[in-house]
């Protein structure tokens, strides 16, 4: 955790948020700091009610509010060893089957990290046949900062998996500083890698359950801006008002509460700002509940205005459009011979 972020951002105890209450949250336990970074220690509630601590891992604040119960299920991603040689890893995956844990983690890392960055190895004539410029986030949030006011201050960027994002936030501002925030550790652990070490480093797939390492050196404008922090997209540890922008591309179908997300990138967002939103509509009932599934672009719509019907009613923000909604073609790449389209719809707003 960069101290920089920490003092500026200010933020607060995911847990009391869900109360609807600002608890600052303030840095103890074993510090463990080396030129402006934290690489350990506790961030502790100050509420008397509450007191709950969230723990620095690796250099990652845990704020969720629930933290223990995210370090037990996610334990075992946490302590995966990151000093095995590339061959090893090859070998246990291969014993281990397809099904396996180790397995999943690397086929969503491995696409996950071509849609990020696969522009900086690919090129259009590459065997796999898949041009760099077709990977889909990057081109949403193009889109998005096309349709959004030019911003200076601090961005928030909601399901930052691999960090490509931020990163480009980062680069449309000339100063300001960036959050990606996350719950997938595995997925954080790669965007972590490049602020750390200046190195992209994730496992390519092939085909199957052939894998081959990509590693390489990247620079990107206004790197040392940037932090990603685990965090909960339905509790966001900040007080109101805290960022000019707020980005959050296909993060709304993977929430159990899809108007509590809306409701919370209102609330974080400064009056006059940019919030930018995009969904496939691609639901799964372990992740968002049938019954909070949205059937398309006029139930987002619908959404959007009962929200702000809402906050108007008890004089918050609502959410004006900037643009009318747009679909962005987005293809994933599975492997040299798989990939998978869809279209998500983009939605984006100027708070008032």
């Amino acid at each position: 955790m960069r101290r920089a972020h920490f003092e500026h951002l200010r933020p607060v105890c995911p847990a009391c948020r869900m109360r609807q209450v600002d608890s600052p949250l303030s840095l103890g336990g074993e510090v463990v700091e080396t030129d402006g970074r934290i690489s350990a220690g506790e961030l502790r509630c100050s509420e008397p009610g509450c007191g709950r601590s969230f723990p620095l891992i690796a250099g990652v604040p845990i704020l969720v509010p629930e933290p223990d119960a995210w370090i037990a299920a996610n334990a075992h991603l946490i302590l995966m060893r990151e000093d095995l040689h590339w061959s090893a890893l090859d070998r246990i995956a291969a014993a281990s089957g397809p099904d396996a844990g180790v397995s999943i983690v690397r086929q969503q890392q491995a696409s996950y990290a071509f849609d990020h960055y696969g522009d900086l190895t690919a090129s259009a004539d590459d065997a796999d046949g898949f041009p760099p410029e077709e990977t889909g986030v990057r081109a949403c949030l193009g889109a998005a900062l096309d349709r959004l006011p030019a911003f200076s201050g601090p961005a928030l960027d909601i399901g930052c998996a691999v960090g490509r994002t931020s990163f480009d936030l980062a680069a449309a501002s000339d100063d300001g500083l960036v959050l990606g925030i996350d719950v997938n550790w595995p997925l954080l652990a790669i965007a972590r890698h490049v602020i750390d070490s200046g190195r992209v480093h994730y496992p390519h797939r092939l085909v199957g359950m052939r894998y081959e390492l990509h590693d390489f050196p990247v620079m990107f404008p206004g790197e040392e801006r940037v932090d990603f922090w685990i965090a909960d997209a339905l509790a966001l540890p900040f007080a109101s008002d805290s960022f000019a922008v707020v980005t959050a591309f296909n993060v709304l179908d993977c929430v159990p509460d899809p108007a509590r997300m809306l409701a919370e990138a209102s609330r974080v967002s400064q009056a006059e700002g940019g919030v930018a939103i995009s969904t496939p509509f691609d639901w799964a009932s372990h992740a968002t509940p049938p019954q909070s599934w949205l059937d398309g672009p006029a139930a987002l719509d619908a959404l959007v205005e009962a929200l702000n019907q809402t906050a108007a009613r008890e004089g918050r923000k609502v959410l004006n459009p900037s643009a009318p909604g747009v679909d962005i073609d987005w293809t994933v790449r599975l492997h040299d011979r798989a990939t998978m389209s869809y279209r998500t719809r983009l939605v984006t707003f100027k708070p008032h």
